[in-house]
């Protein structure tokens, strides 16, 4: 960053007494005359410097000279990071946190992503097409001011009725209370610094970094609205940009709409969606898996696969069941406000909060955004913006209508769902935001109440639901005739197998692989996108870490990848990091399971993906041991471990993919898992961890007579104290030690499970993928000495750029291609060293004892 910035920045804010609005119209204007001239001071010291450079080279080489053309390639090189910083910020790429300083790879990113948002043709309203940005612009503003327009509720009575008041008159008093500086500026550090600015131009960094200067005008403006219910029109004002769908798409309705709003709207909006989230959970159905604290998308995955399952093993019974697979249309487009007013007064929240919430989307005006050219502005009548972080949980509470419906119908007795066993919980929709699964009996009268039930919550909320685009799948004794009722009454379509659900497949046969095929297709596509040469092994490293590894990490937290798949995926990432160049092959140093190892230990800390499935599989095992009473935790105890609880699970006849997938994770929960000890009463002196660092196999040979003891028996009742003397008659002295030193309460509580992998006795992926590593690591086949780990900390901790650090790694390793090494791989037969032509080009020839090298 220039050091004069913040000086011109000061000035135009300090000088200017308006609002705040006026003063960053001011500031834009100071900046871009700063940019200006920078730009032309900026191009002439680099040809400066250059013409330096030039003549220094030439000159005799002497300590002074040397010290010259040092200085002068530092300012040269502080110029060229300038520049890169730019393309940088241009990029906002967020995986791309450290690795490559390359402002040619940055210019090919940020170009190749305007050639993909360009929109060429848009088809107009009387159905030809136009290239002309005005034409499209308009067809645009007509097309979204239209679906922004409200068609009015229906009747709302009887939708009312399903929604329960569980905002209570404490949580409004704390929804209310006065709002703070902290929140403000909690609420704007939350935000992505190099997110696409709104109608103002300035990022969320802008903010950040100079909230010394701006944050005083900033906390005024938006604590006037928070808490003196001042006008927010005037800076509620919306970019709306179009991100195509498809490839190369030219209908309307193939474009998302991403809205950009000004950061200081963006500010407000956060600040009162962090207080909403605090209670968020309390007013929608526990169906329901988005936005909300504690749950999770991959609850819905797993409950869908254990229905559908359960749906192909039902092969009795006279009435079959069906999944229909909603498919809603422009669902945040088309939320009614008035709805979304009337439930969340229902839910019990004080007209004060409703109002405040309701100015945050009612004031805005937006402007389509086309290749750069601004449209007219327009107000909106409904729906909800992509981006605003109000959105997500506003349009839970529209959702909440559908779920209000369903409610009402089981109450009634009008609809059975779905269940896992005679006594689990029974199951009549799945919701994930709009991503919908309703099961209900396969009949005629079962159909028509869905439709009826899907036509009033329309009615109501604005919602369309795109029958034409939804699925239906039937129970396996469902007969043919019930089949032909139902696609006749709700006209969705047949489905023999239900289709992908929150991007996930629903059934996984005996050819595992290919169901997961479409992870392997992305990676490649992903490595196609980017040449070799715009990335160097250190740009490679981070691409590796947060792009491709990231690609299967969400489907891996429910399945468990064949050992097959792992291998496939890591050999396509493997060979992207060993290749000199887009579809050139390079030799592969090392086989792959040693990069995995930690950097620490003389690896690349690249993941292994068998054992991060396991990790993250367990994660899965852990919130069915925590949480029991969530639906997905219920749900499956009634069905595969009744009497007991999951650890003590056993896999059963029958079962899902999915809960075999988690059991077998199980283990590493077990090896995990150690107790605090409350009054002892749960714990097994032998069986279960309880002793801090101190071994199962050394307990046992210690003891071998409280086979079905518990450690309260070790406890005195009265006096909460530990009895030594038994202690120190039972266990060897070691034991005896470390049972004496456990605290125990004065008043006694129940035992608490926890995880020992981390300081807070949390599980995370993260201690457990480091759990399956220790296990697994051979220090007899294991090359690297335990003296180079120092070297290896020290060597990733110096400050240097990514690929240099990887070049002196790969030359500890010998990972370099000298002569000796190509005839060990049978690439050449020349082994002399082609500098000096008389000794073998070994690594430590050519770094070290080569009389070419020691004279450079």
């Amino acid at each position: 960053m220039e050091s004069s910035l913040e000086g011109v920045i000061k000035a135009s804010w300090n000088s200017n007494t308006g609002t705040i609005l006026e003063k960053l119209e001011r500031l834009q204007d100071k900046l871009k005359e700063w940019v200006a001239s920078i730009r032309k001071t900026r191009e002439g010291r680099k040809r400066k410097l250059t013409k330096e450079l030039e003549m220094l080279e030439t000159k005799e080489r002497d300590d002074d000279t040397i010290a010259k053309i040092i200085e002068t390639r530092v300012n040269m090189n502080m110029e060229i990071d300038k520049d890169e910083m730019y393309w940088e910020q241009r990029v906002r790429a967020n995986w791309l946190k450290v690795g490559d300083k390359n402002s040619t790879f940055f210019h090919k990113f940020a170009s190749t992503r305007r050639k993909q948002n360009i929109i060429s043709r848009l088809q107009l309203e009387d159905g030809g097409e136009s290239s002309d940005d005005s034409q499209m612009a308009e067809a645009a503003t007509s097309y979204f001011q239209e679906l922004f327009m409200s068609n009015g509720t229906g009747d709302l009575s009887h939708i009312m009725q399903g929604i329960e008041t569980s905002i209570s008159q404490e949580m409004n008093a704390n929804l209310l209370s006065e709002f703070t500086e902290d929140e403000v500026l909690a609420a704007l550090k939350g935000m992505g610094p190099k997110k696409a600015p709104g109608p103002d131009g300035f990022p969320a960094l802008f903010f950040q970094r100079f909230w010394h200067i701006v944050g005083n005008d900033v906390t005024k403006f938006c604590l006037g609205f928070l808490n003196d219910n001042q006008e927010l029109r005037q800076i509620n004002s919306t970019d709306i940009i179009l991100i195509p769908k498809t490839q190369s798409p030219t209908s309307l309705a193939n474009f998302r709409p991403i809205s950009l709003c000004s950061v200081l709207y963006k500010i407000v909006a956060k600040v009162i969606a962090n207080r909403l989230r605090g209670v968020i959970g309390g007013c929608v159905d526990e169906i329901q898996s988005a936005f909300v604290p504690r749950r999770v998308i991959s609850d819905n995955i797993l409950l869908a696969v254990e229905i559908l399952h359960n749906f192909r093993q039902k092969c009795t019974g006279k009435k079959g069941y069906m999944a229909v697979k909603l498919d809603m249309s422009k669902a945040y487009d088309r939320v009614e406000w008035r709805f979304i007013e009337e439930v969340m007064l229902r839910m019990g929240f004080e007209n004060r909060w409703v109002e405040k919430i309701l100015k945050c989307i009612t004031t805005a005006s937006f402007v389509i955004n086309i290749n750069g050219n601004r449209s007219r502005v327009f107000q909106a009548t409904r729906g909800l913006r992509q981006r605003d972080s109000l959105s997500p949980f506003l349009f839970l509470t529209c959702s909440e209508g559908l779920l209000a419906l369903m409610r009402l119908a089981r109450k009634e007795g009008l609809i059975k769902g779905a269940k896992a066993s005679r006594r689990g919980p029974e199951i009549s929709h799945l919701l994930f935001t709009d991503d919908c699964i309703l099961f209900g009996e396969a009949t005629d009268k079962g159909a028509r109440l869905l439709k009826r039930i899907l036509k009033e919550y329309e009615e109501c909320s604005g919602q369309c639901v795109n029958f034409n685009k939804s699925t239906v799948f039937y129970s396996s004794n469902t007969s043919e005739e019930s089949k032909k009722q139902v696609l006749a009454t709700l006209g969705v379509r047949s489905s023999a197998d239900m289709e992908k659900y929150l991007g996930l497949p629903n059934t996984v046969g005996r050819r595992k692989k290919e169901s997961f095929q479409n992870l392997k297709d992305n990676i490649q596509a992903k490595i196609k996108g980017w040449s070799s040469r715009f990335l160097s092994q250190g740009g490679k490293e981070v691409f590796i870490k947060s792009v491709l590894q990231a690609i299967p990490t969400y489907a891996m937290s429910c399945f468990l990848f064949p050992n097959s798949l792992c291998g496939e995926l890591e050999g396509t990432m493997a060979k992207f990091w060993w290749q000199k160049a887009h579809g050139k092959r390079g030799i592969h140093w090392c086989q792959w399971k040693y990069l995995c190892l930690p950097k620490d230990e003389g690896g690349l800390g690249f993941r292994s993906l068998a054992k991060f499935n396991v990790a993250l599989l367990a994660k899965q095992g852990w919130r069915i041991l925590m949480m029991p009473n969530s639906l997905v935790a219920k749900f499956l105890k009634a069905k595969y471990f009744p009497n007991t609880d999951f650890l003590n699970s056993r896999l059963g006849n029958n079962c899902s993919f999915t809960w075999k997938n988690i059991w077998a994770a199980k283990g590493v929960l077990s090896d995990g898992l150690c107790w605090k000890v409350g009054c002892g009463s749960d714990i097994s002196v032998l069986n279960d961890s309880w002793i801090p660092d101190f071994n199962k196999a050394r307990l046992l040979s210690c003891v071998n007579i409280l086979h079905d003891f518990r450690v309260a028996e070790l406890i005195d009742e009265n006096s909460k104290k530990w009895k030594e003397e038994l202690i120190h008659s039972t266990f060897s002295p070691g034991g005896a030690n470390k049972i004496l030193h456990i605290p125990l309460a004065e008043e006694a509580h129940d035992d608490i499970v926890a995880w020992s992998g981390t300081p807070s006795g949390e599980f995370t992926v993260r201690s457990a993928y480091k759990l399956l590593q220790c296990n697994e690591v051979d220090l007899r086949t294991y090359p690297l000495q335990t003296d180079y780990k120092k070297f290896y900390k020290k060597l990733w901790d110096l400050n240097l750029p990514s690929k240099i650090k990887i070049v002196i790694w790969r030359i500890s390793w010998n990972y370099i291609p000298t002569r000796v090494n190509m005839q060990l791989r049978k690439l050449s037969n020349i082994r002399t060293c082609p500098r000096c032509g008389k000794e073998a080009e070994t690594s430590s020839h050519v770094f070290r004892e080569c009389p070419v090298t020691k004279t450079i």
